[in-house]
């Protein structure tokens, strides 16, 4: 049996110089592997004639504490953290950036089982949750690909390396690959250059790869800083895989954020008793003649669809919405669509030091909602939507404009 103790999920940017990382502060991590097969039949035929075996799709779910780092944001934007401004991910660099995600698990007998790889993943949404004024702050991520693999008793390998003069490059394997079929030894070759990323084919051609046994991999056409990833399998980990993380927050809790809102004059807004950020790409995805595989990837729209859920007090957020009191009543009707909203999380209640933020504008109502249980007090919920999110760890970028 694998205990969540034993399983180490690692990501694996595509694109970029950056390394691959630890998924730190997962709470729940699962897929869902939908093989989209079609039963045929024929006329004059009684049963199936055969299944059509169409292009599988996987969706990928995390849920992670809110700890106040970037690492997880930029690996799936796949750069490298930023040494200067801007220092923030919006939804538009969300949409296209691929990443591989592996789980690596051992039992309770401490004997290594294998690996989970989940290739090509891309953002398909994600929220932010901050369940009541008691909650831990919450992310959770859903992820969307193809398939997965699974390495039976063995690891999901990799190798970097960049090119210091054109030409042929050479990159030997540490540890050696182990064939995963019969002369089949590599998974992928990426290669990053001039921040594009292309996956190359095997063969002796422009732009081709060739391996060597035991553990060599030679990369046609290299031009200098060409950056080249290797993924294989093998029988040893090709680095630590799991190193606890004892340096940042374990959590951060509802009583260390702010939300605020403007319409005209920024305000923040008190008496919350929940607030939740959710984001969905419309995602699309295209083959080709003559290919089983998924060639062009894009998004058509993004929705942010914001819930400030609080007990009913006074109308002052409905007075905020409204963006004139000329009147002596609130019309929905006339709600603004400017609206701004930020979310900043702190490290502790005193709201001093900054973790992160999330930012959005244009916003416009979009759902008023009032229950009045018997016996209990009355409750709103205001939903809001845009089409934008800024998150960033510097306070600076997170403000209204």
């Amino acid at each position: 049996m694998i205990h969540a103790k034993y399983c180490k999920p690692r990501i694996f940017p595509w694109n970029s110089t950056r390394e691959p990382e630890q998924i730190d502060r997962s709470q729940d991590i699962g897929g869902d592997l939908t093989l989209n097969r079609e039963k045929q039949y024929e006329i004059g035929r009684d049963g199936i004639l055969g299944y059509r075996k169409g292009t599988p799709a996987f969706a990928y779910s995390m849920r992670q504490f809110e700890y106040g780092q970037m690492g997880f944001w930029n690996s799936l934007v796949n750069k490298v953290n930023p040494v200067g401004s801007p220092y923030y991910v919006t939804l538009e660099d969300l949409k296209t950036p691929i990443s591989d995600i592996a789980a690596f698990l051992t039992d309770d007998n401490g004997t290594f089982t294998g690996s989970i790889w989940f290739p090509k993943l891309r953002v398909n949404g994600f929220s932010i949750n901050i369940g009541d004024p008691d909650a831990i702050v919450e992310r959770n991520f859903d992820l969307v690909g193809e398939d997965y693999k699974i390495l039976d008793g063995k690891y999901f390998a990799y190798e970097k390396a960049t090119a210091v003069a054109p030409g042929v490059q050479t990159i030997v394997l540490d540890p050696v690959p182990v064939a995963y079929a019969t002369d089949k030894y590599i998974f992928r070759v990426l290669r990053v250059r001039s921040g594009v990323v292309s996956e190359l084919i095997e063969g002796i051609g422009t732009n081709q790869w060739q391996f060597t046994a035991p553990a060599t991999v030679e990369i046609n056409d290299g031009l200098t800083d060409d950056v080249h990833k290797v993924y294989y399998e093998s029988a040893t980990a090709y680095t630590t895989l799991w190193t606890n993380n004892n340096s940042d927050s374990d959590f951060l809790l509802a009583e260390s954020c702010e939300i605020s809102i403007k319409v005209g004059t920024g305000t923040r807004v008190y008496r919350l008793q929940s607030v939740g950020i959710d984001v969905a790409f419309e995602r699309t995805d295209y083959k080709e003649i003559g290919n089983s595989e998924i060639v062009q990837t894009g998004v058509k729209s993004k929705t942010v669809t914001i819930s400030l859920n609080r007990f009913s007090e006074d109308f002052s957020l409905e007075a905020i919405l409204a963006g004139d009191t000329t009147f002596p009543y609130i019309n929905p009707r006339d709600f603004v669509d400017n609206i701004q909203l930020m979310v900043k999380v702190f490290s502790d209640k005193t709201h001093t030091a900054f973790k992160i933020g999330y930012l959005m504008n244009n916003i416009s109502p979009t759902t008023l909602a009032t229950a009045q249980p018997v016996e209990d007090y009355q409750t709103r919920t205001n939903a809001l939507e845009c089409d934008n999110l800024k998150i960033s760890d510097h306070e600076s970028e997170i403000v209204f404009a």
